[in-house]
């Protein structure tokens, strides 16, 4: 992020995407040559984005446009506070023209309802900058125009960063909230390379889902993956030497700098639970491999076992049953909401779909399966439409017979080999959700 090459950080819900932006925040916050805007869109109209009235008919350009015009005002911000800035007088007054028209504020949840209007206009004297407008009112395509000619004649040598954050809470409701999505996304790719034409230090960093960036409607999203970062903690391998554990031993050593590695002071018992012998390998079988599940794991290890010896087998066992059963199962259904895109029965449909899929018999089940139980409840499409976000979200993964023989089993966070959603696939249980359901494994 730092060499401004970095444009959108990938990685599914739990992966550490806010963790990123909050590490450059506490970084950067004693320097005066580093800015770093946070910019978060939980609770934001994202889905209204697309009807700002830019003087463009209605479709991807309009929105695209619509996400320039806010970008470039955060841009503006951001370098309004760099006092190492090396500006004509035209900026300072063009900021202040921003400010007394309301367009230079924290939070435009208010205002965007009010540029939703085909009258919507600001009253800004714009001839400073060689826009003739008779000082009759403009509308946001002017604004947006007028800001990226006066970013262009400043300069700085001290780096920015605006993260973009907040957009796993929305997540994709509805038509509009897709097509918002994309929007932002190019209208990131337009505007850092604008700046990185002009020469300014400053790049838009926007934290996405995964599954939805490879989701987007576009012709050209390939191109962007090479300004992509995407946070996987597959590589490192399930046992003691996963870099997650790592990630542990940061933290504890804030408050124990004694303790080299967390693994070998509290987790060095031998156990017997099926193929796992050591509890680190034990432990992260029942995570997808994300930060946030294994920060939950130690949460309820610390609510079991508080003291300071070597955790014993019985308290390594009691800790997976109670993150099981009290934190990811409510994790994979919170992952369900919004999917289907029936809005008035979704709730209800959702409810059923997740209670048929917890009463199957084993482990392993198919999709005739559930949707003998869901017979009237769902069509298939949307029993599928569901199925499939449980794969994207490792609570099921795919096993690949041959014969009675099982030949691998792929989840999103560990596969075996390139393997794509197949509703035809049995599908097989997440290790936590087993257990927490109890289920006879096949």
């Amino acid at each position: 992020m730092t060499t401004g090459l970095a444009w959108y950080i990938l990685g599914p819900k739990g992966a550490g995407k806010s963790a990123v932006f909050e590490h450059f925040r506490l970084k950067w916050e004693d320097r005066f040559d580093r800015f770093f805007v946070s910019w978060d869109l939980r609770g934001f109209p994202v889905a209204d984005v697309t009807q700002i009235q830019t003087g463009q008919s209605h479709g991807s350009s309009r929105t695209q446009s619509a996400w320039e015009f806010l970008l470039r005002l955060r841009v503006f911000q951001t370098l309004s506070s760099d006092e190492g800035l090396d500006a004509p007088k035209e900026f300072t007054s063009l900021r202040a023209e921003l400010v007394k028209s309301g367009l230079l504020i924290d939070d435009w949840k208010l205002s965007v309802s009010r540029w939703l209007s085909s009258s919507a206009s600001f009253k800004i004297s714009l001839g400073f900058f060689g826009f003739d407008v008779s000082n009759q009112p403009v509308g946001p395509l002017e604004v947006s125009a007028v800001l990226r000619t006066a970013l262009g004649r400043v300069g700085t040598k001290n780096r920015h960063i605006i993260s973009v954050d907040g957009l796993d809470s929305f997540f994709l409701e509805t038509s509009d909230d897709w097509a918002s999505l994309a929007g932002l996304v190019h209208a990131i790719e337009s505007v850092n390379r604008f700046l990185g034409k002009i020469g300014l230090p400053v790049t838009v960093v926007a934290a996405i889902r995964t599954e939805a960036f490879e989701a987007l409607e576009s012709t050209d999203s390939n191109k962007l993956k090479s300004h992509t970062v995407y946070l996987d903690w597959s590589p490192s391998g399930v046992g003691s030497g996963s870099e997650l554990w790592t990630l542990v031993d940061t933290k504890i050593r804030v408050s124990e700098p004694g303790i080299k590695r967390f693994t070998d002071t509290y987790l060095s018992t031998d156990i017997g639970q099926g193929h796992y012998s050591r509890i680190p390998d034990y432990f992260l079988a029942y995570t997808r491999l994300l930060p946030r599940d294994l920060i939950a794991m130690m949460t309820h290890l610390q609510a079991v076992h508080p003291g300071s010896a070597p955790v014993s087998e019985h308290d390594a066992v009691t800790t997976v049953r109670n993150y099981a059963e009290q934190y990811f199962v409510g994790e994979v259904a919170n992952n369900l909401a919004g999917i289907l895109t029936d809005r008035a029965g979704r709730q209800q449909k959702t409810r059923v779909f997740f209670e048929a899929v917890k009463s199957v018999k084993f482990a392993e089940f198919t999709l005739h399966e559930i949707q003998q139980e869901l017979d009237g409840e769902l069509a298939e499409a949307e029993t599928k439409q569901l199925l499939r976000q449980m794969f994207e979200i490792g609570a099921i993964g795919i096993r690949t017979r041959n014969n009675n023989y099982v030949e691998r089993t792929d989840f999103v966070y560990r596969k075996a080999s390139p393997v794509a959603f197949n509703p035809r696939r049995i599908f097989l249980l997440h290790n936590a959700l087993i257990v927490a359901w109890n289920k006879a494994r096949v």
